[in-house]
């Protein structure tokens, strides 16, 4: 690229005497990624090698009346259903910055380099758990595809889970910003007599019915809407066998360097019946 060609476009618009500068470049908008953290990622540490972790479900027990001089009925704790979780998701995103650019410009590029890389594969992370929600309880839905969600609709997710035996602690519920609008619109969502916690930003987006709400605009779109969840983080089960390992590539002939980042992941629906997808109102 020839010196002359390049002053005048691109990050250095404003030419090589600024008069005042941020300290790094302007983000871009960035979705919030909020459905990794979300789901069962204790299996992480079990898959030292190989590209499949098995696990095996364990059976419920029930309880039966004693009778006496007759042995009670046993249960087979261990011989629930096996599970395999394929670790086959590979990504990469990478980002080139040449040697002039780097030394020239005021803004930290290869922290921001770094970062932009970094996010763009931790959404396609978030992407692949929340792509599984519209198959939660046999792909039964709650809501209208397109329309408001209301206090009935989250009343109706509520007991089913609570019918499936799903335990109140380590659920929570995932939306977007449409159904976070809706959702303002309910009373016991954001009166203080209603909830112990008021509503609060960044991801988190306060609580009703003893679960935390997370608002994120990184969720598989339906046909008007989004698959917003009520879930359990047992219903779906995540592994990450490299998590956003960063890689900086000097490429002195081309005069640039390349930030590589690059995950490679399993993702897998373990309990269809702790989780509920629920349409949003728009995608």
């Amino acid at each position: 690229m020839a010196l002359t060609a390049r002053i005048p476009s691109g990050i250095d618009a404003a030419g090589f005497i600024p008069e005042i500068w941020s300290s790094k470049v302007l983000d871009a908008v960035h979705n919030r990624l909020v459905c990794v953290p979300l789901v069962d990622s204790s299996w992480a540490d079990e898959l030292v090698k190989g590209d499949t972790l098995n696990v095996g479900l364990t059976n419920t027990v029930t309880a039966t009346e004693v009778t006496v001089g007759t042995e009670g009925t046993i249960s087979d704790f261990a011989s629930g259903a096996m599970k395999s979780i394929v670790v086959n998701q590979w990504y990469e995103a990478l980002a080139v910055i040449d040697t002039m650019t780097r030394k020239q410009s005021q803004a930290a590029l290869m922290a921001e380099a770094q970062n932009e890389t970094g996010y763009a594969v931790a959404k396609q992370m978030d992407t692949s758990v929340n792509v599984l929600f519209s198959a939660l309880s046999s792909a039964s839905r709650l809501g209208t595809d397109g329309s408001a969600i209301t206090d009935d609709v989250l009343i109706a997710a509520v007991e089913k889970l609570d019918e499936n035996d799903v335990p109140e602690e380590d659920r929570a519920w995932i939306f977007d910003p449409s159904a976070k609008a809706d959702m303002l619109k309910i009373d016991k969502f954001i009166r203080v007599d209603y909830v112990r916690t008021p509503v609060v930003p960044n991801g988190k987006f306060g609580e009703i019915y003893n679960a935390p709400v997370y608002t994120t605009n990184n969720l598989t779109a339906a046909s008007t809407g989004a698959y917003g969840c009520y879930l359990h983080k047992k219903a779906i089960a995540f592994i990450g066998q490299e998590n956003l390992k960063v890689t900086h590539v000097p490429q002195p002939l081309k005069h640039q360097e390349t930030v590589m980042t690059e995950s490679l992941w399993g993702v897998l629906e373990m309990r269809d019946t702790f989780g509920v997808a629920i349409f949003t109102r728009k995608a």
